[in-house]
């Protein structure tokens, strides 16, 4: 055994030597050649001319070559074929995005899965659809789950041409929503919401100013703090000024409202404002409270999902959790 272990030590490291001395020498012959034409000025060598190696088919594999068994033709790879997704059938499609901007959104992450989809003949038998950090808007949705019940079908050419997975009969639905506390103040504190509950002069002056009199108010609020408290509470601080013109006097402004279910969507209900017991308009007291009602009504007005949420779960400082169903018309994954 010995002797046969010895045997194999030598011939690999006669290999390797064979191997290393073909480098060395092919490296000192393309040195030479190169040097010797540009001292004569001379052309390159011919083909014939150049020194030829032929290494041993041990040493070519080392060297990232590989020889052809004795009589085998060469391989030929067939050529390439693309997927022809317009007419495409798929027993499982998953598909898995990170920072994935879409018509009316984005998502930090998406992961959908397809079932059974025939795209030519528009037919779907089931969808998964998994999102993380969901953004609507201004709106933050940290998790949301959508798992269809049913079969569906849908139109292709709307699919393949608009990006849009439009059903041909609204596609019923089992979804769950998480929104954390944190994401309801980036909302709040979102410029276009604190638009909404600002009438400044110029803008909104119109509708209030009957309620000063026929002059125009003004009412900015700025740094909003939202927490969720027990029993489904909300309570809502935020600075204001209110006041005519340039004349607005600052005003620290709580509002304390419960949030409810109301035909299958979550609604600000039972609004109160606090000022700390400073005095505040009537008329803008209750338009402040309305607007602060309103903010729960974008989600509802939308046509690609009808939402029917049969359970809300409030987590104190920390979110509120969403069950229940919806009827899916639309859903659309185009960006312009």
């Amino acid at each position: 055994m010995k002797l046969n272990q010895n045997r194999s030590r030598c011939l690999l490291r006669s290999n390797i030597t064979t191997a290393l001395f073909a480098i060395a020498f092919g490296a000192c012959a393309s040195l030479a050649s190169v040097d010797a034409a540009d001292a004569q000025g001379a052309a390159a060598p011919d083909a014939a001319e150049q020194p030829t190696i032929n290494l041993p088919d041990p040493v070519k594999r080392m060297l990232g070559g590989q020889a052809a068994p004795q009589g085998q033709a060469p391989v030929v790879v067939p050529p390439i074929t693309f997927v022809d997704v317009n007419s495409g059938r798929f027993g499982k499609l998953e598909i898995d995005l990170e920072a994935a901007q879409f018509l009316d959104g984005s998502a930090d992450h998406l992961h959908l899965i397809a079932r059974d989809l025939d795209v030519r003949e528009g037919v779907l038998k089931s969808l998964d659809l998994n999102v993380t950090g969901g953004h609507l808007r201004d709106f933050i949705v940290d998790h949301f789950t959508l798992t269809t019940q049913g079969s569906m079908r849908f139109d292709s050419g709307v699919l393949i041409n608009q990006k849009v997975l439009q059903f041909v009969e609204p596609t019923v639905a089992d979804v769950t929503a998480d929104i954390s506390q944190e994401s309801l103040n980036k909302f709040i504190n979102a410029p276009s919401t604190i638009d909404r509950l600002s009438a400044q002069v110029g803008k909104r002056a119109g509708a209030l100013a009957g309620l000063f009199g026929g002059k125009a108010p003004g009412l900015t609020v700025s740094n909003g703090q939202l927490v969720l408290a027990k029993g489904n509470h909300v309570n809502l601080k935020f600075d204001a000024k209110v006041g005519i013109g340039e004349m607005g006097v600052p005003m620290p402004i709580e509002v304390d409202s419960v949030l409810a279910l109301k035909d299958g969507w979550v609604h600000v209900t039972d609004s109160k404002l606090l000022t700390s017991g400073q005095e505040i308009s009537p008329a803008i007291s209750q338009w402040l409270v309305k607007k602060i009602n309103e903010l729960s009504q974008f989600g509802a007005l939308s046509d690609d999902i009808h939402f029917r949420f049969t359970e809300l779960k409030m987590k104190p400082g920390k979110g509120f959790f969403l069950k229940g169903t919806a009827e899916v018309n639309r859903l659309r994954f185009g960006t312009k």
